[in-house]
Order: structure tokens, then sequence, then C-alpha cells
């Protein structure tokens, strides 16, 4: 007996609190859809809150117990209203129901069902076939429905199956008590399972709606959207109306995005276009929704303006659901989901469809910005390409300008110097001093344009040369540019030393040369009154060869050191060091040209070192 009186004042309890959050669930919205629930609550509630009056109030009135039976079997009324909001209920089906429970209401108020058992048989009856018609609704709605809604549609399928199951048990008591034991525990599991799978089919709490639609947020992000192998404008739409049909469970679902140009919504494909227009999104409750940027559930029974009913009954829709697809800062469409009957947990599905609107404006806006920043990146390619191609062909241009130069200047130039020389032979007595001063030094002039001019055919050379690039041994063609410079070497005294081992690198021999050539002619020359040492090295460091030219020469100081590769730069006179100011310039073209790149660490009276890398 204490298990049936815990489990009595439990199941009162539930009833109590249940009935007490829909009531106010329903006063704080004031739509009819929590109204409805919230008399589902009170129907089953009502013999509870009477006996809990007439316990506190210590009155005898059996009359009020009655009244609290007839709100119990307003239920299968009330249950019938509910599958109304999902799916047509014929008016003959609404007409029985009715005539049941008026039949039902007279039995119970003028017969006492514990004697009369014809009376408990007619109200058995009419409570199992009208929520039974009930059940099979919920029952087909929960298999064919989608999302949040087929959860709820089963829990309110079980609930009502458990609640015809407890209405058989309980009018079999009564109406054979005597065949029959004492199964009141029993019934107050029935009841308490009853209400409890009503509440959670009906009125289930915020964070488990909460739950659902992260489950249904989770299969739109990881089973749409992370599908897309690219990030697609069409894509991104595509799978939004798919996850909408599939958590909603209508196939007129449509989606205008905002077009700058217009600056109006344009539907995003010519399925919608056959169905609605333009201008018909554009005007309106949709145009207002869009405006103010809040999701909203409209009804055609609403008050509705003549163009907006016209664009329900077009689509032979009851419901529709508008939803901004916006950011916080910008508006990028409207969703649009069309409801042929209407929807039973419309508040679930517009909060819903709201978080998949947010989400689906993220990727848009996402989209957006990669779109900009491609039509940024192909204008700025072409650019690129329009500016290298201007430069390549300048560059061409002066290449073959510095060589046509040079060679064709060359001629003119000696025939200068020889009628120079010419007149300073056959004149020579009639010159003065002054006047052979005057030719040598225009000789030497001549001869100091004809060396640049033949560094310049060399350096413009080194691009035009056959780019060959073979496996070359470095310790050979050190060896051999040593030996080219046997001369130079021994009249300066100067030491070469070279490490042992230097690698094999796929390059353009002859560019080799060239390059330690320079760079050792330059450890030989720039000295004061030492003996010049040159020495050559090499490391591996990662996929590059660096090789190393070090000098015990004057140095270079410091804010120079980006000077010496540029063309025709000197640090000194002729007269000091003579040469053309090219040497550096050709080195670091070489080293460019195998896709390394040239520095130098100095500093004066230190010896300079040069470094250059090829890849390995």
């Amino acid at each position: 007996m204490l298990v049936a009186e815990l489990l009595l004042h439990l199941t009162r309890a539930f009833f109590i609190i249940l009935s007490t959050l829909t009531l106010v669930d329903y006063l704080r919205h004031r739509d009819r859809i929590r109204r409805d629930i919230a008399l589902v609550f009170l129907s089953l509630s009502s013999t509870t809150f009477i006996l809990f009056f007439l316990s506190m109030t210590g009155l005898q009135a059996p009359w009020l117990t009655k009244i609290g039976q007839v709100g119990i079997a307003s239920l299968p009324i009330l249950l019938l209203r509910m599958v109304g909001y999902f799916r047509p209920v014929s008016g003959k089906i609404k007409r029985i129901a009715l005539i049941g429970w008026a039949a039902s209401a007279v039995g119970i108020m003028l017969f006492d069902a514990s004697r009369d058992g014809g009376a408990m048989l007619l109200v058995i009856v009419y409570f199992v076939g009208v929520s039974g018609y009930a059940v099979l609704a919920f029952i087909k709605a929960g298999v064919n429905s989608t999302g949040i809604a087929r959860r709820r549609l089963r829990f309110a399928a079980i609930a009502s199956a458990l609640l015809v199951t407890l209405i058989i048990i309980v009018g079999v008591r009564l109406a054979l008590p005597a065949n029959w034991p004492n199964i009141t525990p029993l019934i107050q599991m029935f009841t308490l399972a009853t209400v409890v799978t009503f509440y959670l089919a009906f009125a289930p709490p915020r964070w488990l709606r909460q739950g659902w639609q992260y489950e249904e947020l989770r299969a739109y992000l990881l089973e749409d959207i992370a599908k897309l192998d690219k990030l697609a404008l069409e894509d991104v739409v595509m799978r939004l109306r798919q996850a909408v049909m599939r958590a909603i469970g209508s196939q007129q679902v449509h989606i205008a995005l905002w077009d700058a140009d217009s600056k109006s919504l344009k539907l995003d494909d010519k399925a919608s276009a056959a169905l609605l227009t333009n201008a018909q999104i554009n005007t309106g409750i949709i145009q207002r929704v869009w405006q103010f940027d809040e999701p909203t559930l409209v009804y055609r029974a609403a008050d509705l303006s003549g163009g907006d009913i016209q664009i329900l009954k077009t689509l032979n829709s009851e419901m529709l659901f508008i939803v901004p697809i916006a950011t916080a800062d910008t508006p990028l469409g409207v969703l649009l989901v069309f409801l042929e009957y209407g929807s039973l947990f419309a508040e679930d599905d517009l909060n819903l469809l709201n978080v998949f609107a947010q989400q689906t404006a993220i990727f848009l806006e996402n989209y957006n910005v990669m779109e900009q920043q491609r039509r940024y990146a192909r204008d700025l390619e072409g650019q690129v390409q329009q500016r290298t191609l201007a430069l390549q062909r300048s560059n061409d241009e002066l290449r073959q300008f510095a060589y046509v130069a040079s060679h064709d200047l060359q001629e003119p130039l000696r025939m200068v110097v020889s009628y120079l020389q010419l007149i300073e032979t056959r004149y020579k007595v009639q010159l003065d001093t002054e006047a052979k001063e005057f030719i040598n030094f225009a000789v030497d002039g001549a001869k100091r344009m004809k060396s640049l001019i033949e560094a310049l055919l060399a350096y413009s050379r080194v691009e035009t040369k056959n780019q060959n690039f073979t496996l070359v041994d470095l310790q050979n063609t050190v060896n051999e540019v040593l030996q080219l410079m046997q001369v130079s070497i021994s009249e300066k005294g100067a030491t070469v030393t070279v490490d042992d081992h230097l690698p094999e690198i796929h390059a353009n021999e002859p560019m080799m040369i060239q390059l330690f050539q320079n760079l050792i002619s330059n450890g030989i020359k720039y000295q004061k009154d030492t003996r010049p040492e040159v020495h050559i090295s090499a490391k591996r460091v990662n996929d590059e060869w660096q090789f190393a030219v070090h000098d015990n020469g004057i140095g270079i100081a410091t804010k120079d050191l980006d000077r010496i590769f540029i063309i025709f730069q000197r640090l000194h006179s002729g007269v000091e060091y003579p040469g053309t100011g090219i040497g550096l310039a050709v080195c670091k073209k070489v080293v460019e040209m195998h896709g390394g790149k040239i520095w130098a660490e100095s500093g004066e009276g230190e010896g300079t070192t040069f470094y250059f890398t090829i890849p390995a």
C-alpha cells in the first residue's frame, strides 16, 4: 500500500506541475497550439485538481468529482484537435467524436460507473474509438515525418496508446470489480508513464528540444555541407533545401537571395520561379519579415493581405515559415517553407529553420568573401601577367639593344682610336705638348669606353648563352679556372686553396667557370700590401649547396654590401683598382639563372666572403 500511495502522490504532483507549466507557457505566448496543449494537460489533471481542492477544503461534493471525470473524457476530443494541426480530420469523424463525448458526459453525470457497467462501457467505447483514431494518426505521422517532429509525434503516439490501455484497464476494473485483484499500483504506473510521455510529446523541456535541434544541425553540417568538394553558391543552396526538406518534411522549400544589382530578392532556381515570382517575394509579409530580420510563422487564417493569401493558395498551403538568411551585418536572402496542413510543433520547426539559416548565412558570407578574393586574385593575376609580359618585352628589347649597341659601337670606336693615333703619328712635328696630351686623353677615354662596351656585351651574353644544364663536377671546374688564371695568380703571388670534394651539380659549365673566375679575380685584385689569399669551400644546407669564396683583401663597408651587385657600380676609382664594375653583376645574373642567390659578408679591412647557393 505504501508503494501505491507513493505512486499516487507522485502522479498527482506530475499532473499539477506539468499542467501549470503548459498553462503558463500559453499565457506567455497566447497562440492556439499552446492553448490546446495546455487544455490536454488540464484535461488529464482535472480529477487531480478537484480531489486536491476537496481534500484542502473538506467539502463533500461528488458532482465535482464527476466534472473531473468529464474533463478526462474530453481528452479524445482534444487529441483530435492536435491531429488537425498536421493532417485534415473529416467532418464525419469530428461529429462522431462530439456525439460520443456528449453521451459520455451525460452517462458520467447521471450514472455511477462502479454500479452501472453499461454507462462505463459507453465511455470506454467512445474513448478507445476516438483516441485510437488519434493514435493511428500520430503513428502514421511519426513514420512519415522527419526531423524533430518525428520524435515528438512518436512520443504522442506512445502516450495516446498508453492512455487507451489505461482507460480499458480502469473501465474493466470498475465494471467487474469482483473478478479483478487490486491493481492500483499498475494503474498508477500507467498513469505516470502516460503523463510523462505526453509531456515529452507536447511540451518537452527546452534543453531536450535544443538537443534534438543540435542533432539535425549536426546532420546538416556533417552530411550535407561537409560533403561539398568546393564551396560553391549553388551547392550550398541545394544542400540547405535538402536539409530543410528532410527536417520539416515539406517539398515546398524556396530560397531567394539578395541581388545587389537590382536591390531585390531573387529566387535561386527555375523550379521555384515556376511557382512564385520575384515580384511576389518582394512585397507583402515576406518583404516585411525580410526588412525586420525576424523569423516568422504565417497562417492562412491570419490577417493577411490579398496578395499574401493568394501566394498560400497558389502553393496549396495553410502555413508559411519565413526565415531571413543573414549574418549580424549582412542580409543575404530568405528561406520560405510552405506546409500543406500546418505543423503541430511549429515553434520547433521555426527555431530549427532559423539555426539552418544562420549556419547557411555563414557559408554564404564565406563564399562571398572567397569569391571576392578569387576575383581580386584573377584581376591581380591578369595585371601581373600583363606587366610581366610588358617587362619581359622591355627586357628583351633592352638586352637586344645592349647587344647590338655594344657590338656595333666597337667598330666606330676602333675607327676613332685609329684616326687619333694616326693624327698623333702623322702630325707629330706640328703638334705641341698640350695637343699631344689632349690626344692621349681622347685615346685613353676611347679605350675605357671600349672596355665598358665589351663588359656590357659580356653581361648581355649571359642570358643569351645556350642554357644547357648538365651534371658538372665543380672540383674539375675550379681546377680549370685556376689553370686559366695561373699567370695572374703568379704575378700577384696569390695563394688559392680549395676544399676537397666539391659537389657535382646540374648547371651550365661555362657560366660556372665565369662565376668562379670573377670571384677569385676580385679576391686577388682588391688588396693593399698583403699577399692575396683566397679559399673556396662548400657545404650542404637542406636542399641547396652553399658555396663560399673568402679573401683577405681590403673588405667592403657594410653600407655598400647591397650596391656591389648593381651593374657599373664601383666603390673605388679606376686608378686605384681598374675595372668596369660589371663582374659581380654578372655573378648575380649567373647564380639567379641557376635558381640560387648570392650575397657578401664583410667589413672594412676584414676581407670579404662571397656566398652563393645552387639547388642540390
